[in-house]
């Protein structure tokens, strides 16, 4: 049974996730599989929590993503994250 602090981690990264897709040359983010760039990054969130802050949830994200694309000059940047409904704004 997974917990309420599982499920705002995961709704986090399904966003973030879900952003990458949608943005041009999103796949060379996914090249690993989507499963396994899931997990990682469900893994860095659950560093920072339990949190209530924004901040800390996009900073985790942010690293994330500097190791998953660190050569990518213009990746996107996590601006935001709701930590209740785990909406993501990036740019």
């Amino acid at each position: 049974m997974r917990t309420d602090q599982e499920d705002a981690i995961r709704a986090v990264a399904e966003n973030v996730i879900s952003i990458l897709v949608s943005k041009q040359d999103g796949h060379r983010f996914l090249a690993n599989g989507r499963d396994v760039v899931l997990a990682e990054l469900m893994r860095e969130l659950q560093a920072v929590m339990p949190t209530g802050s924004s901040d800390a949830l996009a900073g985790a994200c942010n690293r994330f993503l500097d190791q998953l694309a660190p050569s990518v000059t213009l990746r996107p940047w996590v601006e935001a994250v709701d930590p209740i409904g785990g909406s993501v704004s990036m740019r």
